[in-house]
């Protein structure tokens, strides 16, 4: 198990309020993801790109504070069907594990200020 640092910075242009950028391509588990907000509030959507059928990793409203999330996605059985804890802890407690990607991250900014940026960060176990 190795642990490798990705990054994207997207900056919003003149005259703009929306920005995109990539990371390079990402093979393995999201551990975390830091995000570098500017002064001014804007959203950040992170996803995967390159795959069959994008993943919507992260969908962060209007903000402007500086964090670090630790994503984590919903699992399935063969069938599609959610997996939860209903069968051996009598609850329905929704059982959840790592973003795996194969591909590049799109970095998408909305409801921005002109000359504002977001840096993310993204550690991931390959």
């Amino acid at each position: 198990m190795s642990i490798r640092t990705y990054r994207a910075t997207a900056i919003i242009a003149a005259g703009e309020t929306t920005a995109t950028a990539y990371t390079s391509n990402i093979k393995g588990k999201i551990l975390k993801i830091g995000i570098n907000y500017p002064a001014n509030t804007c959203t950040v959507d992170v996803d995967s790109q390159d795959e069959a059928h994008s993943q919507k990793i992260l969908d962060l409203a209007a903000d402007n504070t500086d964090k670090t999330v630790y994503p984590r996605v919903a699992l399935h059985d063969y069938t599609g069907t959610a997996i939860d804890l209903s069968d051996t802890e009598g609850g329905d407690t929704a059982m959840y594990g790592y973003f795996v990607v194969n591909g590049r991250l799109k970095l998408s900014l909305a409801s921005g200020t002109a000359a504002d940026s977001v840096t993310i960060q993204v550690d991931v176990e390959e």
